[in-house]
């Protein structure tokens, strides 16, 4: 049989695969969402404006304050590689889907944005959501931000490799790994089909050693790296499209 990733599934597994899922649930860390101002600044005038919006990552889950989450440092990273300076804010919630995002209202952040930084999609695999209905959603969260923001840069990041993390015991850490390389792939072709919008890929394997407590989330220092690697692709970007 296949299952809604389009991937053969296990089903001799799922009995073992439940009782994985929810011990892991019940024995994982909850962190919090990171404490601290949701905008902020790096550098001068001239100005670029970024908005992140998404899940955990945007939230700050693992790292102790907003400063040190994925937004912060991109945004610090961005105005070291391109010399400008970057006004930031997020839009972030522990455990969003990408339904949610298109529930949201889209503020005047989301329209003055330069650049609209989206991480979503680990929590719609992890809910074993179908392919099929689930790019159907980010095609529309795409359009509704191009209808927001006209001018900016979406720049989508690719779904993290879940069979590289140290939370998921086998065989659920292989299955789910899996799956959500099969997402990623769909989600690369559904973006080379969409102008104006990037997808940004996780290509490196995470090291252990530099995840939060619970296992599954970045600490503050494979955000900074993470942050690095972002900026060093969309600042290329930024020059060809002048903004």
């Amino acid at each position: 049989m296949i299952n809604p990733a389009g991937n053969p599934f296990p089903w001799l597994l799922l009995p073992v695969l439940l009782i994985q899922g929810m011990w892991v649930k019940h024995h994982t860390p909850k962190l919090p969402e990171a404490p601290g101002p949701a905008e902020g600044r790096y550098g001068a005038s001239p100005l670029l404006r970024l908005t992140a919006l998404g899940d955990s990552i945007i939230a700050g889950v693992g790292v102790a304050h907003t400063e040190q989450a994925l937004p912060a440092q991109m945004a610090a990273a961005l105005s070291r590689k391109s010399g400008r300076g970057v006004q930031w804010t997020r839009q972030g919630r522990n455990g969003a889907r990408t339904r949610d995002l298109l529930q949201w209202d889209a503020g005047a952040h989301w329209r003055e944005a330069d650049i609209l930084l989206v991480s979503n999609g680990l929590n719609d695999v992890t809910s074993l959501m179908a392919a099929r209905p689930w790019l159907r959603e980010k095609r529309a969260l795409y359009t509704r931000l191009r209808q927001q923001a006209p001018q900016a840069l979406i720049a989508q990041l690719g779904l993290p490799p879940l069979g590289h993390f140290p939370a998921l015991p086998n065989p659920l850490r292989w299955v789910l790994g899996r799956r959500a390389s099969a997402f990623d792939r769909h989600l690369e072709q559904l973006i080379a089909e969409l102008p104006g919008v990037v997808y940004l890929p996780f290509r490196s394997q995470p090291d252990p050693s530099l995840f939060a407590e619970d296992g599954y989330h970045p600490g503050p220092e494979a955000v900074r790296i993470w942050a690095e690697s972002l900026a060093e692709s969309i600042v290329p970007l930024l020059h060809k499209g002048e903004r």
